[in-house]
């Protein structure tokens, strides 16, 4: 991408004003619903509501048309009919304005001649000098920029280094959400649609030089130029890691492509070789494209082995299978180190060879933290897993404690002194720590739980520390960032 179109999205994604066009005045329509969003967000820029109407809302002047405006307009969102689209991207050109983002749906995505043809229209005027994100979108959430998706209004207002490029309205916004509890902020979310004109192949481009970001990930259905997306992938994959979700690789999946986004989905097989050829991560599903963008972020030693540390001997053995299907190392213990792992686990029912079974869900932490630390410090291991079950240390303890007396700080407590023992740990050795917090604790009467997991989660991974819900989470996650060779530890985007 040259120079003067990447400042044009500068531009765009960074506005000093915004126009939204469409039915501002009536709650249940898109353009009411993006300009409320905007408000709530915080966007700080010129807002200019546009509709033939005229009048007032939320205490903005709505404008009969840009000629109206006498601020700048960087940005133009644009919720009028399919059948006005073309007439306001023009509007939008003449008066100079860097791009547009096109809610609006009934284009290719119809797969009838009349939305063809619309889309047709809109790629001829974008191709005149105005940039076009859609249609057929939700938008972009950029913090620094102070936009949002629709309906992103409670999205994280601290930018990260993290961007999503999506073809689903949908997938953007529950990334949006998830990111949060993931630990990561984000640079960009880029929901794209049918991509008349911004489409995957343009905006990874864009994100190659892009030095807000550190990490891309992307939703895809489909790409136009298959030749030219191998080839700005490769480019992006050499300075920043990718992890890529490619929906529609079924044919029923592809069938739904086709009346989502009118997009071709292709054989699974080609996407499989380009995708290991550039050197991206592939991903099925929302979950596993979060869970690996949290690993890459969070680790510092991107490898393969291994050191699994929690109470239960069926832990050991399914995560051991798991790790062996997914390429994972879980090298066995010297037999110095176990001698000294055996000093804290003096009772039957236990394994210290590794993975380390502790013999019991609940263990003293200056005993956790020796183990630790003996594992850290003497074992040649990239990162350790420490596996907690949150049911006992949150339900089952308390109620023990009561009745034997015993003393062992409450649950928020105990986590919080673990932080700091596994934050001091973690920087000493300069290896990795990953947290799995198991929450088996599903009563009603047990959603004071949930909630200091929620909050716990985020203090972890605040130090660094990603925290999954599940253990095989977890092992694929680090699978998934280890595939990279280290190619992003230097790609922090801050």
């Amino acid at each position: 991408m040259n120079l003067d179109q990447q400042e044009k999205l500068d531009r765009m994604f960074h506005p000093r004003g915004v126009a939204v066009f469409g039915a501002v005045h009536e709650p249940a329509k898109f353009g009411h619903m993006m300009l409320q969003t905007l408000i709530r967000y915080g966007y700080s820029g010129r807002l200019y509501p546009v509709h033939a109407q005229g009048g007032e809302v939320y205490g903005l002047r709505v404008y009969h048309g840009l000629g109206e405006v006498e601020g700048p307009v960087d940005l133009a969102c644009v919720c009028v009919p399919a059948s006005g689209v073309p007439g306001v991207l023009r509007e939008c050109l003449a008066r100079g304005v860097a791009g547009a983002q096109v809610l609006t749906s009934g284009f290719s995505e119809t797969g009838d001649a009349e939305g063809m043809a619309l889309q047709r229209e809109l790629a001829e005027i974008a191709s005149r000098g105005i940039r076009v994100l859609g249609p057929n979108c939700f938008g972009a959430y950029i913090p620094r920029g102070g936009i949002t998706l629709l309906p992103g209004f409670d999205f994280a207002k601290d930018a990260g280094p993290v961007a999503l490029i999506s073809q689903s309205g949908g997938v953007a916004t529950d990334f949006g959400h998830e990111a949060r509890m993931a630990g990561f902020g984000v640079s960009k979310v880029l929901s794209f649609g049918n991509g008349c004109d911004l489409d995957a192949v343009e905006l990874l481009d864009y994100l190659t030089e892009d030095s807000e970001t550190g990490y891309v990930g992307a939703y895809l259905e489909g790409v136009k130029d298959g030749s030219r997306f191998r080839s700005v992938l490769g480019r992006l994959t050499r300075k920043k890691p990718v992890v890529i979700w490619k929906g529609g690789l079924t044919p029923l999946g592809g069938r739904a492509a086709m009346s989502h986004t009118g997009s071709l989905g292709g054989e699974s097989h080609v996407w499989d070789g380009v995708l290991a050829q550039t050197g991206a991560i592939p991903v099925q599903g929302l979950e596993e494209l979060v869970d690996t963008l949290t690993a890459l972020v969070h680790r510092r030693r991107p490898g393969r082995r291994i050191a699994l540390v929690g109470g239960g001997g069926a832990i050991g053995v399914f995560s051991s299978d798991l790790a062996h299907c997914w390429g994972l190392e879980i090298p066995t213990f010297t037999l110095e180190t176990q001698q000294r792992l055996r000093r804290w686990l003096t009772t039957p029912g236990n394994s210290v060879a590794n993975p380390l079974d502790t013999g019991t869900p609940v263990l003293p932490l200056d005993a956790l933290a020796s183990l630790i630390d003996e594992v850290l410090v003497r074992e040649p291991v990239d990162v350790l897993v420490l596996i907690l079950h949150l049911h006992p240390l949150g339900v089952v303890l308390p109620e023990f404690m009561e009745m034997d007396g015993l003393p062992f700080p409450p649950m928020e407590a105990y986590l919080d002194q673990l932080l700091e023992v596994v934050d001091r740990l973690k920087g000493a050795t300069g290896k990795d720590v990953v947290l799995v917090m198991e929450n088996r604790a599903n009563r009603v009467q047990d959603l004071d739980i949930e909630g200091i997991y929620r909050s716990m989660r985020l203090r972890f991974q605040g130090r660094g520390i990603p925290v999954f819900p599940t253990t095989a989470r977890a092992l694929r996650a680090i699978r998934n960032a280890s595939s990279t060779s280290g190619i992003g530890q230097l790609n922090t985007g801050q």
